[in-house]
């Protein structure tokens, strides 16, 4: 199923729209109840999941959304697209390239793994530094990954 990313946005699941700083109750009206919700440890921010786990959206202490992540890789139904690239089915090189375009300010320090986008607030994510492909990407709220 294809999934558009619109960075510092939202994101659009075919007929779906999912933004950035909905509330919990809006984003329930348009993707219905999670499958399952946690508490993030030591904070009242939790992130509840959909699509058999494959996408995690992460809300602050209140209840808006903050983070949404695709988990499933290449091998999962889910296939999110940035810039007009398939992020999970495009060789991981060309896809961080892309982004680097769109992003000059880049958060390489765990370059082997992955990558911050520090302006677009994304982030690219594999467990394996030999792997073509990304295992995830997230999109969260302005400055996410600034510390």
């Amino acid at each position: 199923m294809k999934v558009e990313i619109f960075p510092l946005e939202k994101i659009r699941i075919e007929d779906k729209e999912i933004a950035i700083g909905m509330n919990e109750s809006r984003v329930e009206e348009e993707m219905g109840k999670a499958e399952r919700s946690f508490e993030n440890y030591g904070s009242k921010s939790y992130r509840s999941f959909y699509f058999d786990s494959e996408l995690g959206l992460d809300f602050d202490e209140n209840g808006l959304l903050e983070f949404i992540e695709f988990l499933g890789g290449n091998k999962g139904m889910l296939k999110p697209y940035i810039y007009g690239l398939s992020v999970f089915e495009t060789d991981a090189d060309k896809v961080k390239n892309v982004l680097a375009e769109h992003d000059n300010e880049i958060d390489d320090s765990e370059a082997e793994f992955g990558y911050s986008f520090l302006n677009e607030s994304i982030g690219l994510w594999r467990k394996d530094s030999k792997s073509r492909y990304w295992d995830t990407v997230g999109l969260g709220i302005k400055d996410y990954y600034r510390f």
